[in-house]
């Protein structure tokens, strides 16, 4: 067999086997609840992974069941969240917000949480209505152990965990990896893991098989 003849089977079997992954673990996007990161039509591709602050996650709507969603792992087991009107606090650190620009009804914000080197702080958008609907926690809720505490990205639009209540780990079915979708102001067309350039509009995530 030839070195060229070689090239052309082992491409083949990459395309079989990036086929078959696409087919298993793709997911589209249906709803707007993780706006501005995630918008209607777009792909993402969903593994079993370790969890880590600042991964969305799929799971069963608490209550909906038969709807997967996904949310944002904003705190783990042990730390403590206090919302308020102004942004979100984790063991009394802030998550910084800047604003990034303005739709007709929402702003977009990009979110911060930041890490001590070397791991890299991780990025994404929120949006807010430009009547934000008013909300604020009257006590910290402290995360139990083997349990996330889950945020959708669109603040005013979604249910998560401040309904919910946090959410068992075993509920958690897997990460996002991976998205593919149309390039808009705040997005890049492609993102995988690690990247920071989830640069995108806001909408929430109801997906579909």
């Amino acid at each position: 067999m030839s070195a060229f003849t070689k090239i052309i089977k082992g491409a083949a079997v990459s395309l079989v086997v990036a086929v078959a992954v696409s087919c298993v673990f793709a997911r589209r996007v249906v709803g707007t609840d993780m706006a501005w990161t995630l918008q209607p039509g777009d792909l993402v591709w969903v593994f079993p992974s370790t969890i880590q602050r600042g991964d969305l996650v799929q799971l069963a709507d608490p209550f909906d069941p038969t709807r997967q969603v996904l949310r944002r792992a904003i705190a783990g087991e042990g730390q403590t969240v206090l919302m308020d009107n102004d942004g979100v606090r984790v063991d009394r650190k802030r998550l910084r917000q800047m604003e990034m620009g303005r739709t007709e009804t929402h702003r977009v914000l990009k979110e911060v949480q930041w890490s001590k080197p070397p791991a890299r702080a991780n990025r994404w958008f929120v949006r807010r209505l430009l009547e934000p609907v008013r909300w604020e926690m009257d006590h910290k809720i402290e995360v139990p152990e083997g349990h996330w505490y889950l945020l959708a990205d669109d603040r005013d639009g979604a249910l998560d965990s401040r309904w919910w209540g946090p959410v068992p780990a075993s509920e958690i079915t897997g990460v996002a990896r991976l998205r593919v979708s149309i390039a808009d102001f705040w997005r890049a067309p492609t993102v995988g893991e690690g990247a920071s350039d989830w640069r995108e509009p806001l909408e929430v995530l109801l997906i579909e098989e």
